[in-house]
């Protein structure tokens, strides 16, 4: 199901209402939900404005409801985002969103401070209820990381309360002095937890403030890629549902207002993937926010827009929220937009069979380090920096067509990186251990530091500022390429680079020399099977970067079909730049695979694990067809993909084999 969030601009005046409803009775098959912006700027609203907008918004979801579609609002400012438009904004003596120096964003309000949401938030929900509306989105200015200040909230209620959980007192010199030390990661811990917590209960406030008005209301939440705040979906879930006793809707988002590169589109929809991961069962309704912010026609293109729907059902959503409207106070006609609904039309069958094929069913493939702690693992840059580097940690690793998981005990292997082991316990590291990991020196240093070096099988040596030249061995995983190299100039591309000292039984997998042809290090990658029963693979050596020559794509595919121990769901063995994703249905295992090149791709072999006879492929314009086996490669079977046009979808589907999990 879909929606449109309209601003308020598309909706206040009649002239602009009545032609809203007239464009969006054109696209019924694209649009299902109206969601009305409830202000037209980002602090919070004072309340005589809100008793203005809501009496408005009465009478308009009653005419959207009668051209048939769901209707509701979309509350832009619970606690407010940033400062603007002051003079227009709420006053009172609440406190405000504040950071670890002291310093206050005006336009944004302590989500903490009971004051503020009972004289505030419950008098401001209450209006909006009484509109009537089918639904109410909480937007994502419940948060931290608000302008000017980043991250909050430190305001003294919130020290306070941090000085009850954490059974100690502290200023905010103390404070940050104490979260900045490296060796405090479970007071980091703490303080996410606590940052969650806070959320949670402005959560639960309101969804009894509503419902005291009317609980047939659905409510849903927006979130994003934000570490600061806890990331703790499940624990919002909850309190927004009243633990499960009413329906509720997300929204996932983050970024990406435009389509120049198009990376933006594709990080975005991993990002989306693994908030789509957190959330429970009973939270059907997943819509991904699709924004050109701030609203320019030419900002995205029609089929970008619609293409990023598509990605976004692929990572586990249920439909779509489009916010893509011009919203200027006397701007530009809904339009403007028409070409960008017509592509939405003509990709709606394939964004249904998506829906309807993968439900919220879990991703599959290799776990990529992302933890709802990851801010923990950060110590000197814990109050700017932003999930320990997670986000666009393995971006190439996904071009390989190697698919990423987010459901941590599914996952076929592992990934590692920088200071990551930190935010993970004690029986999540032994259990990556105990399967498959790769990871880079950064991380290698830090499970040596944790006491893990015994099993990880290297340690790390001496680090290399000038050019060094990857060089393959003799080993299985390097057939055909043995005495190649990897050359990544360093005066041109900066990177880590470093030798490693192999453990007894560890394996060599490169070398690195000088462009004399000098041995610089014995080893730069390798492989270890520890005493736990798992594999490691270790590179000191642009180990996160430059995978995209084919050396370096073979071998990096076939690392990682080893790591998984002949469980990855999917491989490509063509030498090809394809982007992938698996979802586990009750049904077998779906893949959902993109072209993301300018080119045709032809006759691609993937792989898929075990002995299937045959695989159902069918592309995005709908043409569908039955894929035969084409022969073997280890424990997996080959097929041939049909040519597959630039930056298009295609669903392949698989059985499920007898006796799998």
């Amino acid at each position: 199901m879909n929606s449109i969030r309209v601003s308020v601009p598309n909706w206040k005046s009649d002239a602009s209402f009545e032609a809203l409803l007239a464009f969006l009775s054109e696209y019924r098959d694209c649009v299902q939900q109206v969601a009305y912006i409830s202000s037209d700027f980002h602090p919070p609203q004072p309340l005589g404005k809100a008793r203005e907008n809501a009496a408005a918004l009465r009478e308009r979801i009653v005419r959207t409801k009668e051209a048939g579609f769901s209707c509701g609002i979309n509350m832009v400012s619970t606690i407010g985002h940033h400062p603007e438009r002051l003079d227009e904004a709420l006053k009172g003596d609440w406190r405000h969103m504040t950071d670890i120096d002291g310093n206050t964003c005006e336009g944004s309000f302590c989500p903490a401070d009971e004051r503020y949401l009972r004289e505030y938030v419950k008098p401001l929900y209450t209006l909006y209820s009484e509109a009537k509306p089918d639904f109410i989105w909480v937007d994502d200015d419940v948060r931290y990381g608000h302008l000017p200040i980043g991250f909050g909230c430190f305001c003294d209620g919130c020290l306070a309360r941090f000085h009850a959980r954490a059974g100690e007192r502290f200023t905010r010199e103390t404070l940050k002095a104490a979260l900045l030390q490296p060796e405090n990661t479970d007071l980091r811990k703490l303080w996410l937890r606590e940052q969650s917590d806070k959320i949670a209960h402005l959560l639960r406030f309101i969804g009894r403030t509503v419902r005291a008005v009317n609980d047939s209301i659905t409510l849903g939440f927006m979130t994003g890629e934000r570490y600061f705040e806890g990331y703790d979906f499940r624990l919002w879930a909850d309190a927004l549902s009243e633990d499960g006793q009413y329906k509720i809707m997300w929204r996932p988002g983050g970024g990406a207002y435009g389509d120049r590169p198009f990376d933006g589109q594709l990080e975005k929809a991993v990002q989306i993937s693994r908030q789509c991961a957190r959330l429970p069962d009973f939270v059907t309704l997943v819509q991904s926010e699709i924004e050109n912010f701030p609203y320019r026609v030419l900002q995205k293109s029609p089929r970008s827009t619609a293409l990023e729907v598509l990605l976004h059902t692929a990572a586990g959503c249920t439909g779509a929220a489009l916010n893509v409207l011009p919203n200027a106070p006397r701007g530009e006609s809904v339009e403007v937009m028409r070409g960008h609904f017509d592509a939405l039309r003509r990709v709606v069958p394939f964004e249904k069979l998506l829906s309807d094929t993968l439900g919220r069913a879990p991703t599959a493939g290799i776990y990529d380090g992302w933890h709802i702690d990851a801010q923990a693992a950060l110590d000197e840059d814990f109050f700017t920096g932003s999930g320990a580097g997670f986000p666009d940690a393995w971006g190439e690793l996904s071009f390989l067509g190697l698919p990423l998981c987010h459901d941590f005990e599914a996952a076929s292997c592992y990934l590692l990186t920088g200071n990551s082991p930190r935010a993970f316990g004690e029986e999540e590291l032994k259990h990556m251990l105990s399967t498959g990991v790769y990871m880079d020196a950064e991380a290698l240093r830090t499970l040596d530091r944790m006491g893990y070096g015994a099993l990880t099988g290297f340690r790390v040596g001496e680090a290399f500022a000038d050019d060094s030249v990857e060089v393959y061995v003799e080993h299985a995983l390097n057939t055909g390429f043995v005495g190649k190299t990897r050359l990544c100039p360093q005066v041109f591309v900066r990177g880590a680079s470093a030798s490693l000292i192999p453990a007894p039984g560890a394996e060599t997998l490169c070398y690195l020399e000088d462009h004399r042809g000098n041995r610089k290090a014995d080893c730069s990658t390798g492989l270890f099977r520890n005493a736990l029963g798992g594999v490691v693979c270790v590179s000191s050596h642009y180990a996160r970067t430059g995978f995209l020559d084919s050396l370096k794509s073979a071998q990096m595919k076939r690392v990682f079909r080893m790591l998984s121990g002949g469980k990855l769901p999917f491989a490509v063995e063509s030498c090809a730049r394809l982007r992938a994703v698996v979802r586990r249905t009750p049904q077998g295992d779906a893949v959902v695979i993109l072209n993301p090149n300018f080119d045709l791709l032809e006759n691609v072999a993937v792989l898929f694990p075990g002995a299937p006879e045959s695989v159902r492929i069918t592309l995005e314009d709908g043409q569908s067809e039955t894929l035969c086996a084409a022969g073997r490669d280890g424990d997996m079977t080959r097929f041939i993909l049909p040519a597959l046009p630039p930056y298009t979808l295609a669903l392949l589907e698989t059985e499920r084999n007898p006796g799998d999990a």
